[in-house]
């Protein structure tokens, strides 16, 4: 016996599986890297970044496109496999090049703010900027699968 397969676009279902995939394991990620620093690196200065931030990035990649995959799976929605495998390739060329915009605009903004007030602006730009990436990676993914 075989399910019928859901014939809505699955728009809803790839933005809410990858936000809610990528905002697990992102911040499972970096839990994990900072766990590996103060284990096994004790002395380090800056490269006690690397780990964390490894992390962040797989666990960014890694989550948006299995959350996108289950959720498509779950409500047996058409050409998943063909949006999640679009999925991973775009979501880390989105994350590099959020990453350059975020740095550019905080050295922009930077001559305008206070340290303090800067520190602020970005703590709460940064998951704003992060959940909307998300989602659009995941329409964008969706979209040009055409389902």
């Amino acid at each position: 016996m075989q399910l019928s397969r859901n014939n809505a676009n699955g728009y809803l279902a790839a933005i809410i599986g990858s936000l809610i995939g990528a905002v697990a394991l992102l911040y499972l990620g970096g839990y994990l890297g900072r766990i590996y620093v103060i284990k096994f690196m004790p002395n380090a200065e800056l490269e006690g970044l690397i780990p964390p931030v490894i992390g962040q990035f797989i666990g960014w990649w890694i989550g948006e496109v299995i959350g996108c995959w289950l959720a498509l799976r779950w409500q047996n929605h058409r050409k998943v496999n063909k949006t999640v495998k679009l999925l991973a390739i775009l979501t880390p060329i989105g994350i590099i090049l959020w990453l350059v915009a975020f740095i550019f605009i905080s050295q922009l903004l930077n001559s305008y703010f206070s340290d303090l007030e800067m520190l602020l602006l970005q703590n709460q730009i940064r998951p704003i900027s992060v959940g909307l990436l998300i989602m659009v990676l995941a329409w964008l993914a969706r979209f040009l699968t055409k389902p």
